[in-house]
């Protein structure tokens, strides 16, 4: 009696196919298992080696909004490899910290694709898709769920650590509504932080001009002559540091000077705040489909990738007298 042959392929790690021949007869079973590379098919057929972008970063499209929904195109370059995730939502997925999600590969779209040549760091992003270089090979994902999660670090930039400026209870030295880490000018006299003085090695060490026990940084009147530093501000252009005095041969501003002028009217609004905001989005797919022809990959979770944004905000707090 012939031999009865079955065929299974197994896909190993998308590097690597292993063939499974079973023979049967009524007396013995014999198994020969083939491993056959991928980069030796004489088809000519491109075979996806791996989605392992790792070193690449994930970069971003500007963001297009349309009433409540935006939309994001995620993407990384990797040589003649890309990897593009689209996908629209009505979630704040940039400044809110959550876990985001799931958002459905069925109405999102991700692409794999495998190009002729090196892609450029323009190759998303345009109007016009580029004509060059041609792709090879697409894999799109026709099912899986995106997972988003969003953490956030804000700053202030002044050099003291977000935790010596009281992040823990959201300490507001001036009571402008802007806690110290993220506030310029924690004690709200129109001197940055940073210019007043800080000692980074050790605050305790930092000026403190009239020796009351206070640092200039977090103390509203800096020289201890009864006039708010804020409105030592002659010229009212809400920068007390230069508005200086000749004293002897050297000018020194009027805040740190023991004197009875001030500006008029009196100054009424603080100066203008800027912060850092840092947004980094880890995202993730998981039941991850995706297909090629006839060809399909299944991973039950795949990392894409971390994408980082940082911008500056700008705020001017309320005015607190």
């Amino acid at each position: 009696m012939p031999a009865k042959v079955k065929e299974m392929t197994l896909k190993i790690n998308f590097k690597a196919r292993i063939v499974i021949l079973i023979f049967e007869d009524m007396k013995k079973l014999l198994y020969l298992i083939i491993p056959i590379a991928l980069i030796g098919c004489d088809d000519g057929d491109l075979i996806l080696d791996d989605l392992d972008f790792e070193g690449a970063t994930v970069q971003a499209c500007e963001i297009l909004e349309d009433e409540d929904t935006s939309d994001y195109l995620f993407y990384m370059i990797n040589d003649t490899e890309t990897i593009s995730l689209q996908l629209s939502t009505t979630d704040d997925i940039l400044s809110s910290e959550a876990t985001h999600g799931p958002y459905s590969l069925t109405t999102n779209d991700l692409e794999y694709r495998k190009l002729s040549d090196a892609a450029g760091s323009d190759y998303y992003c345009n109007d016009i898709p580029p004509s060059s270089p041609t792709t090879l090979q697409t894999f799109i994902g026709e099912d899986g769920d995106v997972y988003i999660v969003t953490s956030i670090e804000e700053e202030d930039n002044d050099g003291i650590s977000a935790v010596d400026e009281g992040i823990a209870t959201l300490q507001d030295t001036d009571m402008d509504g802007l806690p110290d880490y993220i506030d310029e000018d924690d004690d709200g006299d129109n001197v940055l932080t940073i210019n007043e003085g800080i000692n980074l090695t050790d605050l305790s060490l930092s000026q403190d001009t009239d020796g009351d026990g206070i640092p200039d940084y977090l103390d509203n009147d800096d020289d201890g002559d009864g006039i708010p530093t804020i409105q030592e501000d002659l010229n009212r252009d809400l920068s007390p540091a230069n508005d200086r005095l000749l004293v002897g041969t050297d000018l020194q501003p009027y805040y740190l000077i023991n004197s009875t002028e001030m500006a008029s009217p009196a100054i009424d609004t603080f100066r203008p705040h800027e912060y850092s905001s840092t947004a980094s989005l880890d995202i993730s797919i998981e039941n991850l489909t995706a297909t090629s022809d006839s060809r399909e990959i299944i991973i039950a979770f795949y990392e894409f990738g971390t994408f980082v944004r940082t911008v500056t905000k700008t705020i001017t707090p309320n005015f607190v007298p």
